[in-house]
């Protein structure tokens, strides 16, 4: 049982291990926090979250200050000087001035009161050109009262407050029935002018307008509700003025425990307030979560972000969220979602996709299994140790075949299927295939993928109105019940429920990002069948005739993709002369992404593309026209073999089948031990070997390239397949494989009292 296959892994074409290692069981995944992510910057910069503190503080609290703050402490200090100038005079000198200051009070009172007169007195005279003399003569006897007995009555330490108990007459006058709207709308548009507002307010029933005093304005049946001048506008907080000398952007690590990055970085803007993406102020995505790399939601990462504008005590409200205090890294209990950030700088740049030099692995491998071994401990320890670690040498030594992981063709593994509707043109069973009822979900999901499917049921297709009619009902109810990271299905069904059966544009309203999912995942389908072609055919150690290397692959700084794309990139043919000079190694050979401006290998392999297209009824000639006008797939080059580096391994015995074996940033930060007994080196195993019943776990680190999969070097490793349909029947503990091919997967979430804790029921703790 050296090397073991899978089904579900050799439909998409994973069918081959690049060394003869012998391999062992394991369970990967049990747990989120057993995959940890480190991402490797441009720069060889690994990213570590090892403090939440703001090591910013000191510029933070010296720059960035709103101005009307900066101009408040400028008057303050205006103040102090004043009063201590004041400070220094004599007395006869401070009796004269408050003398003074009390003769200018009263002087702007009785000019307050000469102006007050002055304005009623221009309002009558537009309130004529409009009305009646008698009803202007009512309305100026009713502002005048009132305005007297605000006058008699108020002072600058109370001001007239409104009276109680007055008559709806006292309050308002109502102007005769007017017909013509354009004599109401000057009305209104004189009561709300600077010269009347202080005086007036105006509102219409029935086509009669009121002409209210200003001091029961909050006693009218539509008060604040349409008036849009400033009275009624909640006061903004102050913005703050960027500092001319510090760079734009704000860089900062992100730390995130089972959560993916695009929906971490919406969260983060949300929380933020960034402006969403097609803003008016969102200036050159501006707006966005920068990031160089997308990772996985189920897992322990930290990856390098950037923010527009954004101070570090903006994102720190970040770290105060949430009732999971230490993550989900130091317990057996169910984990939730987590966002923590630190570490932060400002830099002169977004960070964009493919931005990086590689990610570094910590992964947790739970109950290794190396065979039936009945044996002492300390026997077993020793054995299974010695086996670890030659796998790990082999994978470091020779690498593996760079095929693309099962998570690329989705859950279902049915995205590529997708991708070759979208290629032909058929957007109606791409949308289909998308809608269509999942064996494998749960069964609350699955009850709006029932409606949709049976939505034509006892409706003649042939009358294009019924089926429209049909498909647009069901449309609005089901969109009601898809569940929350059902984006694509939602995005189709809105879109049917307002146009139905045009299934193009139904397509279209999926996310950019997430249609060209779909193409790549028939580009990665395609070359993992070409793969394993090419390595079958021509062996996994030399090159030969017609492979392709690559000979110039330009990165980013110089001008080239980075991580995916051709910009950059050239190839060339191996020849006889190549391979007589030892001139490539298998190391250098690529094979193409299919596209439509790659060139692809003139040996059997090239050949073999071309019948897989074939047999999925498609032609070289289909990725130069694609129906989607916002995709295209111009192609990519892949090497053929990855090799990891700064490759290290830890054997691990342990108690508690799912006890943290690893200390993530987060346990680093709260000082979080571990409790197992690292065995690596013979000092430790009598120890560890105490006691009837120990569990054996490998933690393997290693640093890929970009876009290198981490779960194809773990099968490597191991020589097991990584599809969840295998991983689901192992155990946690006793004999890792006694469930392999003997029970159903529904029954591998159960607990089983003989041979232990199955990784199914682990997932059901997360």
């Amino acid at each position: 049982m050296a090397e073991k296959y899978d089904e579900v892994e050799r439909s998409m074409g994973i069918c081959s291990y690049a060394s003869k290692c012998n391999g062992f069981a394991a369970v990967l995944k049990a747990r989120y926090s057993d995959f940890v992510v480190h991402e490797v910057d441009a720069n060889g910069n690994v990213a570590r979250l090892t403090s939440l503190d703001n090591n910013l503080k000191e510029k933070d609290d010296t720059v960035a200050k709103p101005i009307d703050v900066e101009m408040k402490g400028i008057e303050d200090t205006s103040k102090k000087r004043t009063a201590d100038a004041i400070a220094v005079k004599n007395d006869s000198e401070e009796e004269a001035k408050k003398a003074k200051l009390s003769n200018n009070d009263e002087n702007e009172l009785a000019a307050t009161s000469l102006d007050s007169g002055s304005a009623l007195s221009e309002i009558q005279v537009k309130l004529s050109v409009l009305l009646e003399d008698e009803i202007v003569k009512q309305i100026m006897d009713m502002i005048s009262s009132w305005e007297s007995q605000k006058g008699a009555e108020s002072t600058n330490e109370k001001p007239f407050p409104p009276p109680k108990g007055v008559q709806d007459g006292e309050k308002f006058i109502t102007l005769p029935l007017i017909e013509n709207k354009e004599t109401r709308r000057g009305i209104h548009m004189l009561i709300k002018s600077d010269l009347v507002k202080p005086f007036a307010a105006a509102d219409t029933v029935d086509k009669k307008v009121r002409i209210w005093h200003v001091l029961f304005e909050k006693q009218m049946p539509n008060y604040g509700k349409f008036v849009k001048d400033d009275r009624f506008k909640k006061p903004k907080k102050p913005k703050k003025e960027w500092p001319c000398d510090r760079p734009d952007f704000l860089k900062f690590i992100l730390y995130k425990e089972n959560i993916d990055t695009g929906t971490a970085a919406r969260d983060i803007a949300r929380t933020i307030r960034l402006p969403p993406k097609g803003n008016r102020f969102n200036k050159g995505g501006s707006g966005q979560v920068g990031y160089c790399g997308m990772k996985d939601k189920r897992g322990v990462t930290s990856q390098y972000c950037t923010v527009y504008r954004k101070t570090p005590l903006d994102l720190m409200v970040l770290n105060r969220e949430r009732k999971n205090k230490y993550g989900g890294g130091n317990s057996s209990r169910q984990g939730k979602s987590l966002l923590r950030v630190g570490h932060f700088s400002y830099v002169d740049r977004d960070l964009r996709l493919g931005q990086l030099q590689g990610n570094r692995f910590d992964i947790i491998l739970r109950n290794v299994c190396v065979g039936k071994i009945c044996a002492p401990n300390e026997e077993r320890i020793s054995r299974t140790t010695e086996v670890l670690q030659k796998a790990a040498l082999s994978m470091k030594d020779v690498g593996f075949i760079n095929y693309f992981g099962m998570q690329r063709f989705g859950k279902f593994h049915d995205t590529h299927k997708v991708g070759i509707e979208i290629l032909k043109g058929n957007f109606e069973e791409a949308c289909e295939i998308i809608m269509r009822l999942k064996d494998e979900e749960d069964e609350r999901a699955k009850v709006p993928r029932k409606k949709w499917a049976e939505r034509f049921v006892g409706i003649n297709l042939e009358d294009e109105r019924s089926a429209k009619d049909a498909e647009m009902k069901c449309a609005q109810i089901v969109v009601k019940q898809l569940g929350r990271f059902m984006n694509c299905e939602t995005s189709i069904v809105s879109s049917l429920s307002r146009k139905p059966r045009d299934y193009k544009k139904a397509f279209g309203s999926i996310a950019k990002h997430m249609r060209s999912m779909f193409l790549h995942a028939y580009q990665s389908y395609i070359w993992n069948k070409a793969a394993s072609h090419r390595i079958a055919e021509g062996g996994k150690c030399g090159v030969r005739c017609g492979d392709l290397v690559l000979v110039e692959d330009k990165g980013l700084k110089d001008g080239g993709n980075g991580t995916s794309g051709l910009k950059g990139k050239a190839v060339s043919e191996v020849t006889q002369d190549d391979i007589e000079t030892c001139k490539y190694s298998i190391s250098d050979v690529v094979l193409p992404l299919v596209g439509s401006k790659i060139v692809y290998p003139t040996d059997s392999t090239g050949d073999y593309i071309e019948s897989l297209l074939e047999e999925d009824g498609l032609s070289k000639d289909h990725f130069e026209r694609i129906g989607d006008r916002e995709l295209a797939v111009g192609g990519d080059y892949r090497k053929v073999m990855c090799k990891p580096f700064d490759v290290e391994s830890q054997i691990k015995v342990y108690k508690d089948p799912v006890q943290p074996l690893i200390q993530t940033d987060l346990m680093g930060v709260q000082n979080e031990p571990l409790h197992c007994i690292d065995v690596t080196t013979d000092a430790d195993q009598s120890q560890a070997a105490q006691g009837e019943k120990i569990i054996i776990g490998m933690v393997i680190g290693f640093t890929l390239p970009p876009s290198a999969y981490a779960t194809v070097a773990l099968r490597e490793l191991m020589k097991r397949p990584t599809s969840s349909t295998y991983q689901s029947e192992l155990s946690l503990e006793g004999d890792c494989e006694a469930n392999v091919g003997k029970v159903k997967k529904q029954e591998a979430t159960k607990v089983n009292s003989t041979v232990g804790i199955t990784i199914g029921a682990a997932l059901k703790k997360e």
